[in-house]
């Protein structure tokens, strides 16, 4: 997790409500909005305290690893080699599985925090020219509270400021087939997104359920 302390909504990877099973979280004091939402490489600094804390979780017999930010994608593959259990970093590890489920040239989009600073070091092997990305940093509301990571948070005004760059996205390309939220904190408005632009709507909370079942799925053979 990320020291952070604006509001964490159900739905929000930062809610343990958000799962219907139990959640040991961790909190990094060296990572924040500020030092995590780069455009480059993290600092080593940063980067060793999450590892630490990834460490740290894994001795407590958990037996998957997430991060509540889509911007530490580019961790991705050190802290695979640094863990013995499954690790997803950022929901952007998903767009592979999309790109086969969709198809070569056909627009998947990614709504992010900030599209300034979302770059190819955050994907990994999952960007391609068809991935159009969208950012909320033109909102009202939400970019505000977590980039000043402030106490109060207008869930309806939230919502809209999701809604609307969801909507500008697909505007941008009509043929997009799926979008992806990097930003764990738009999660709490994943139905409304996806009715707003009648797509299919993927972020990290699904990957983590789709573990969890196979988890469960392998207990009940």
């Amino acid at each position: 997790m990320l020291d952070t302390r604006f509001p964490r909504l159900r739905g929000d990877i930062g809610n343990p409500e958000s799962f219907p099973f139990p959640v040991v979280y961790r909190r990094v004091e060296a990572a924040t909005a500020g030092t995590v939402v780069v455009a480059g490489e993290l600092e080593p600094a940063v980067a060793d305290a999450i590892l630490g804390a990834a460490q740290a979780l894994e001795r407590e017999g958990v037996n998957l690893i997430a991060t509540s930010c889509g911007f530490l994608g580019g961790l991705q593959a050190r802290l695979q080699q640094t863990l013995s259990v499954p690790v997803i970093a950022s929901a952007l590890t998903l767009l592979p599985f999309l790109r086969a489920l969709h198809g070569p040239g056909r627009p998947i989009g990614v709504l992010t925090f900030d599209s300034r600073r979302l770059s190819p070091h955050h994907f990994g092997p999952g960007q391609d020219a068809d991935v159009i990305v969208e950012g909320i940093e033109g909102g009202d509301t939400l970019y505000k509270v977590i980039a000043g990571d402030l106490p109060e948070l207008d869930p309806a005004a939230a919502e809209a400021d999701a809604v609307a760059a969801a909507k500008r996205l697909v505007a941008r390309h009509p043929a997009m087939r799926a979008v992806v939220l990097e930003c764990t904190n738009l999660s709490p408005y994943r139905a409304a997104i996806a009715e707003a632009v009648g797509r299919p709507v993927y972020d990290l909370n699904q990957a983590i359920l789709w573990h969890a079942g196979a988890l469960d799925a392998e207990a009940s053979v």
